[in-house]
Order: C-alpha cells, then structure tokens, then sequence
C-alpha cells in the first residue's frame, strides 16, 4: 500500500513531525488562546491543526470551511453544518432546534451513521446577525466539554457583500469566548493581512499570528526516507533533495511525488532522478483534465506570462529580459496579465516573487512546449 498521502488531512504516524509548532499549537489551545495560522496551500496547516487538537486531548473540533463562500446566508449555515458535525447530541439539537426555529429546521437520522442531522428551510436566508444567535450554540457546546472552533480558508469571508458587517458581529461574540480557542487560518498571507493587521478591521490584533512554512528539510527527508525503506525502495539523500526541491518544498506536492514514484516502482528498486520522468507522466495523465481547464480561462497575454513565470522564474516579471522573453512590449500588459493569474487562483505572490500555486501545472507546461 502506497505510504505517500497528500490532499487529505494525516494525523498521528502520517503526520510529519513539527515539534516546536505542535508545541506552540497545543499550548494555545489548552490556554484558549486564539492564532491565526498562515501558510500557502498543501503546507499542511489543517493537519497541523487536527493533531494539535488531538494531542490537547478532552478538546472537540468543531471545523468550519468557508473556502470560496459568497454570502452570509452561506457562513451562516456552514457554521450550522459544523456544530452539528462535532455535537450529534440529543440535547444539543433540541437547543438547535430551538435557537433556529424561524429557519424552521427538521432533525432526521441520518441511515447511513444512525446520528443525527438537521436541514433547514432552502426558502429562508440568514442574514449577518444571524450569526450572534448561532455562535451562542458553541457556548453552550464548550460547557458539555471543550471545544476548539476552527475557521479554515478565513480570509474568503472578504468575499461576502457585507464582509465588513459579518467580522464586526463574528468579532463581538469570539471576544467574550474566552475559554473557547478559536484557530483561523488562511492561504492567502495579504487578505489574511486584511483582517487582523488592518486597524480599521474588527479583528486587528485579536489573535496571535503563527506562520506554517516549509518542513525542516533533514526532519521531512528521514520522514519520507523511512516510509521508501519500509516499502523495500532505496533512495539516497541526493534523490530526496531533487524531490523536494522539485515540488518547492510544499509538503503535499512533495508527498504527491513521493506517491507517483512509489506506484511507479516495484519492491527492491532504486529511486533515482532516473526514475522522474515516469512518475511526472503519471502525475500529468491524473491532473491534465484540470491542466487543461485552465488553459480554456486563460488569453494569449495570460499565457505568455504564464509560460513565461515557467521558464524564466517569476522574480523579475517586468524587466525587460522577461518581456523579450515572453514576446510581449509593455509591463503594463503583463502586469494586468499577472493580477488576473493570482485572481483565478493559478499563481500566487510570495516575498516578491510569482509562483505557480501546482509546481506540476508548470511542469506539464514545459513538458507540453507551450
């Protein structure tokens, strides 16, 4: 069984060790204290989360996804969907029951896990101070037994029509939680910015900022080494360099390849750069439906640039050996080319440099001759 897991959320033997941030982490939690969690995507800061939770022990999550939401109706009941998710108690969904009664909701057993589960009226729409009454139900969850409330992708709350309205309400009832950790976390380091570093936002300076960055390269290296050996596979340091490297040391692109490598290999082999091209050809043959879904957003312009941030780095996009390069005259041009890019979610801007948000999109790019 292929011991590489990626796009998922790993805890315990599968979670690479973080020491000092697990530490950090869990001793927030057990203090109630609340953290805004910052990293790019696949860092692993949802995994980092769950199994600080677990190790705080006599803490239940309670995980809310706000990835890509567009109104408060849709926060609103995103929260809903979580608090049921971690209560499922008799008694709590009575109180829910009751605390929402003008969205009309109807408790159901669900057949498959014989637990609970409560719909609500498609009909109503909640609005922004909706929100009080529904964040009232976590105090009453925290005193059966403590919680830690998680608000992962944080930052699209900007998204909603009355983003402004939502964090003022949101913000004046975490702050009388003091005995409720509240984790948010985001991917996108200037919105999350936005929120708790601006003095005109209702959350500035409310929680304490951790950072998720790259995995100590020597800890990640003998991590990903054990799990080769355990599987009869050799592979050298040098090797696991080029991995990481190769997948710019984000921990689930790396594991991603660490994954292709092992299917494309058989107990006994050698992993060497030799072994590369294989497992980058099956990586493309799962993801080049979405690859090519991309290319069907993108103008020429766009895919100048992105060709462009592919073969010649995104350090200096506006210079002028980057425009020869790329066949376009004015930086205007690619600037707008490069905010339309990181708008659609294909790059990202990171200490002053553009990178692809998939090194393995950029890959196919090069390996394709575009």
């Amino acid at each position: 069984m292929n011991p590489f897991k990626y796009g998922q959320v790993v805890s315990e033997d599968d979670f690479c060790p973080r020491p000092e941030l697990l530490k950090q982490m869990v001793g927030f939690i057990k203090s109630g204290q609340n953290v805004v969690l910052q990293g790019e995507r696949r860092m692993g800061k949802t995994s980092l989360i769950c199994e600080a939770v677990r190790k705080a022990k006599k803490h239940r999550m309670v995980y809310v996804d706000l990835l890509e939401i567009k109104t408060a109706d849709d926060f609103a009941k995103r929260v809903i969907k979580a608090i049921v998710s971690a209560e499922g108690q008799a008694g709590m969904m009575e109180k829910l029951v009751k605390t929402l009664a003008q969205l009309r909701p109807s408790v159901s057993i669900d057949p498959f896990t014989g637990q609970p589960s409560v719909s609500l009226d498609p009909r109503v729409t909640l609005r922004p101070d909706s929100v009080e009454a529904i964040l009232d139900l976590l105090q009453a969850m925290q005193k059966r037994k403590a919680i830690t409330v998680v608000f992962d992708e944080f930052q699209d709350v900007l998204n909603l029509p009355d983003a402004k309205e939502t964090l003022a309400l949101l913000r004046s009832k975490v702050q009388f939680h003091g005995d409720i950790p509240y984790i948010f976390a985001g991917s996108i380091r200037n919105r999350m910015s936005d929120i708790f570093n601006s003095p005109d936002s209702p959350f500035f300076k409310s929680a304490i900022a951790i950072d998720v960055d790259s995995l100590e390269p020597s800890v990640f290296s003998a991590f990903l080494k054990e799990r080769f050996r355990k599987g009869r596979r050799r592979i050298t340091d040098e090797t696991l360099s080029k991995i990481i490297s190769t997948a710019e040391s984000v921990p689930g692109d790396v594991q991603e390849l660490c994954a292709a490598l092992w299917d494309t290999s058989s107990p006994g082999d050698s992993i060497t750069k030799n072994c590369f091209p294989s497992a980058f050809e099956l990586i493309f043959s799962r993801e080049s439906k979405g690859y090519e879904a991309v290319l069907v957003q993108v103008t020429g312009q766009q895919l100048k640039c992105l060709t462009g941030l592919a073969r010649l780095g995104g350090k200096s996009p506006l210079s002028a050996a980057f425009l020869e390069g790329v066949g376009i005259t004015l930086p205007a041009s690619v600037k707008k080319a490069l905010s339309r890019l990181v708008q659609i979610k294909v790059i990202y801007r990171y200490q002053g440099e553009y990178k692809f948000i998939n090194p393995f999109f950029k890959l196919w790019l090069l390996w394709k001759n575009y």
